[in-house]
């Protein structure tokens, strides 16, 4: 009897040793399964605040990009009006290089005349005035045609250098994207979200929508800019070829009145 009654408390005794050492260690393992979940959180905020960080810094530089490839728009819009003046200027000078050719021809006429001035056929008088009123209104045509291309030229330059703002203006009105094409994406990137870690998902998404829409404006520039020297270097090609035929042209005209 006494026997059973010792084994009764040992059994007792046991139940309650375990009993304790159950809830201690159930206890210990809660909290450390909190611990871990709030070290995840803050993991995880920790990694989007550098995003975020990561995201405002690709803006200032893409904002100085933009901001230089601006200014350089500006200096080739300034160096086509250059050329295009002085592709003008050349259109003039070959229209007085021709002058100058026929008024040699004509002072080596008169050179060569015995009496010492031109006598011209009184017969044909209607007919040289009519030349010479084709040369003038000729010379008049190239000139306005020469003017004409010049506004044409400038006119196109300024259309290429401003079609990035007008890209720019128009992503920048495009509006902000609704939030319910962002909310179920972004459940995927969240945890336990709160009203800080919703504020800065939305800052996230307008960053890199703003991230998106600087990198299609500097394309456009990049596209502008790469027409505008391809139009500048067909300018150049045009001025070499108008300044060779002008100096071969001056060249002639200057060995005749040396002649004289």
């Amino acid at each position: 009897m006494d026997y059973y009654r010792q084994g009764e408390n040992n059994s007792a005794t046991r139940e309650g040793l375990f009993a304790g050492a159950t809830k201690q260690y159930g206890s210990g393992y809660g909290q450390q399964e909190t611990k871990g979940v709030e070290e995840t959180k803050s993991q995880i905020r920790v990694t989007k605040l550098d995003s975020l960080g990561s995201t405002q810094r690709s803006l200032q530089m893409i904002s100085d990009a933009k901001a230089t490839a601006q200014r350089t728009l500006n200096k080739l819009g300034e160096q086509t009006q250059r050329l295009n003046y002085a592709e003008r200027q050349t259109d003039l000078t070959e229209a007085h290089a021709d002058r100058a050719a026929k008024q040699a021809s004509k002072l080596k006429k008169v050179n060569r005349s015995t009496i010492g001035f031109d006598i011209s056929n009184p017969f044909t008088k209607k007919k040289r005035e009519a030349a010479e009123l084709a040369r003038a209104q000729a010379i008049h045509e190239q000139e306005r045609a020469s003017r004409e291309h010049m506004r044409s030229g400038n006119y196109e330059s300024q259309k290429r250098i401003n079609e990035p703002l007008k890209q720019s203006d128009k992503h920048s009105h495009g509006g902000p994207k609704p939030p319910s094409s962002n909310s179920s994406s972004r459940n995927r990137f969240q945890f336990e979200a709160d009203d800080e870690d919703n504020q800065i998902e939305d800052q996230l998404d307008k960053n890199v929508d703003m991230l998106s829409n600087g990198l299609t404006q500097l394309k456009c520039m990049a596209e502008a800019a790469r027409k505008e020297v391809m139009r500048q270097n067909d300018t150049l090609d045009h001025l070499i070829d108008k300044t060779v035929g002008l100096d071969n042209r001056i060249v002639g005209t200057t060995h005749t009145l040396k002649k004289i």
